[in-house]
C-alpha cells in the first residue's frame, strides 16, 4: 500500500497499474477474511481497474476493515509528533535543583540556629545555575528542536515520494 501514501489525501490524484494492484490486494485479502463474495470480488475489481482517480477507488473499498487500517495508519504517519520535554532537560534542571536544595537547606539551617539576620547567600549558586539551565531550555526550545522537526519532515517528504 505504500505506493498510494504518497497521494495523502488528494482524492484527484491519477493512479496506475501499480496502484490498483495494491489496492486488489486489499480486495484478496477482503475475500480471505470473508468480508465479501466472489461475485462481489469480480464487480469491485471490475470497478477498481476502470478508475482513473484515488476518489473512485474509494467506492469500492471504503466499506473495508482493511482499508480503513490503511488510511489510519497513513493519518498517523502524516499526524504531526507531539514532542514532549526532552529527558536531558528533565535531567538538567534536576541536577541544578540539587545543589541550590542544598545550600539553601544549609542556609536556612544556619539562619534558625543562630536567631539573627543571615546574608542570602545561596543566591551566588542559584543564579548562575539557573541561568545556565534557562539559557539550555531556551536553545533547545528555539534551535534544537525546530532543526530536528525540520528532519522529521524532510524523512516524511523522502519516504511519501519513494
Amino acid at each position: 500500500m505504500s505506493s498510494l501514501e504518497r497521494f495523502g489525501g488528494d482524492r484527484e490524484m491519477r493512479i496506475g497499474n501499480a496502484e490498483r494492484a495494491s489496492l486488489t490486494e486489499i480486495l484478496r485479502s477482503a475475500v480471505d477474511q470473508g468480508y465479501i463474495d466472489l461475485d462481489e470480488y469480480e464487480k469491485r475489481v471490475d470497478t477498481l481497474m476502470a478508475a482513473k482517480t484515488v476518489g473512485e477507488t474509494e467506492v469500492v473499498l471504503a466499506d473495508l476493515p482493511a482499508y480503513q487500517r490503511v488510511l489510519q495508519a497513513q493519518a498517523d504517519a502524516f499526524a504531526p509528533d507531539k514532542q514532549g520535554t526532552p529527558e536531558w532537560i528533565k535531567w538538567l534542571w534536576a541536577g541544578v535543583s540539587i545543589p541550590i536544595g542544598i545550600v539553601t537547606g544549609v542556609w536556612a539551617f544556619v539562619y534558625f540556629l543562630s536567631g539573627s539576620h543571615q546574608y542570602f547567600w545561596p543566591v551566588w549558586v542559584a543564579i548562575p545555575l539557573g541561568v545556565v539551565a534557562t539559557v539550555l531550555t531556551i536553545a533547545e526550545r528555539t534551535i534544537i528542536r525546530p532543526g530536528e522537526e525540520r528532519k522529521r519532515r524532510e524523512r516524511l517528504r523522502r519516504n511519501r515520494n519513494q
